[in-house]
């Protein structure tokens, strides 16, 4: 069996059952790493003194150094490696082929402070992804002092993107984006970044088996402060995964699966190949910014006045309910007029059904919606229907 076959086999055997939900606090890592990788590393602390553990796996001379939540609420890629980390363990041709000739490292939570209160930033604040230069916080000063003893071959930076991404002009999400960062302002091509493009081109033609059409290339925009532009600046040939939405799958339990073959994809690419050409990089289509979580379309609103027929698109804020332990959809009021060129995961035309609003008699752009139109009924932000 080829990988993608190899790995649709043992996918439901070797998924880690215990992370099913987005939220995924450090309390919970630790416990499974305590139970199931004991003989992790300590590497150093949060600013809250939380510990920041390294997973070693495999002994051969190409190195790679994986992180993930370096934004405390993007756990898709921690849960992905989970699964990836499981997946080694198996008996095969294909997975003895690669641990044997590569040095695999993982840092499964750069940030426990934001992952446990669900924030993208750390415990005072910072964007751990803006602070390679400044060094602000403990945990991008542990990571870059791991980079610099350890000096991979190839590092992968684990994140979660947005539902309101899809490819390029097409109504398909951006289920998954890839991006080999610019080194500089001028988006050159250094023989890092074509190393990073040409494994982002194996990646992209495996999941084009299993989920067509729905990968995209991630903005190379150079950002002066970032993690992944400076250590390829460094001559590091840096991945940035970012994983996005997947029709009705808001938990990202899909997504995850996916990412997981794209990591395993990855390895076997560079485990197998000593020349790398940058092949169709630049054919992916880009990520582009179309779509909303619902699309309302032709809602009539009446005021005392006159009489309307628009759209209203609502995107989904999240946020933790500490008591619950769960993440809360809250239905924002994003856009309100013509969203004849924009999507909705859930797209209804209402054909004039009326507004019906609770708190106010029309749609207050950013407000947390409080209506009812037709069969769907909003309560203060709150969609009571299943996502």
């Amino acid at each position: 069996m080829n990988l993608t076959e190899l790995f649709q086999h043992y996918y439901s055997d070797i998924r880690v059952k215990d992370f099913e939900t987005k939220y995924l606090p450090f309390s919970q890592l630790d416990l499974y790493l305590e139970n199931y990788f004991p003989d992790k590393i300590e590497l150093g602390k949060s600013v809250l003194e939380n510990s920041i553990y390294l997973i070693k796996m495999g002994n051969g001379p190409i190195k790679i150094l994986v992180w993930s939540q370096m934004h405390g609420n993007e756990s898709t890629g921690t849960r992905a490696m989970l699964d990836v980390l499981e997946f080694l363990k198996l008996n095969t041709s294909w997975t003895k082929e690669v641990l044997e000739k590569i040095s695999f490292h993982f840092i499964p939570m750069l940030n426990p402070d934001g992952a446990s209160v669900y924030t993208r930033r750390n415990a005072v604040g910072v964007d751990l992804n803006r602070d390679f230069v400044k060094e602000s916080s403990p945990e991008i000063r542990i990571l870059k002092k791991y980079v610099n003893e350890f000096q991979p071959d190839f590092l992968f930076n684990l994140h979660d993107q947005r539902s309101i991404f899809n490819v390029g002009e097409s109504k398909l999400p951006a289920t998954l984006a890839f991006l080999a960062p610019s080194p500089n302002r001028k988006n050159s091509v250094t023989l890092s970044r074509l190393r990073s493009m040409a494994v982002i081109d194996a990646m992209y033609k495996t999941l084009q088996q299993v989920i067509p059409n729905q990968i995209a290339r991630f903005s190379d925009e150079f950002y002066p402060t970032s993690t992944g532009d400076n250590f390829m600046q460094l001559g590091f040939s840096s991945i940035l995964f970012e994983a996005g939405h997947y029709p009705n799958d808001y938990q990202r339990n899909e997504v995850r699966k996916w990412n997981a073959l794209a990591i395993l994809s990855a390895l076997g690419k560079i485990s197998q190949d000593s020349e790398f050409e940058q092949g169709d990089y630049f054919e992916i289509p880009p990520n582009n910014k179309l779509f909303l979580d619902i699309i309302l379309r032709n809602v009539k609103i009446e005021t005392a006045s006159t009489m309307i027929l628009t759209d209203i698109g609502i995107y989904f804020e999240e946020s933790l309910n500490p008591e619950l332990k769960q993440i809360v959809f809250k239905s924002r009021i994003e856009e309100i007029g013509d969203l004849s060129y924009s999507f909705g995961h859930i797209d209804w035309d209402a054909k004039g059904e009326l507004f019906k609003g609770k708190s106010d008699d029309y749609p207050i752009l950013n407000a947390y919606a409080d209506f009812s139109v037709g069969h769907f009924n909003f309560e203060k932000g709150i969609l009571n229907q299943k996502i």
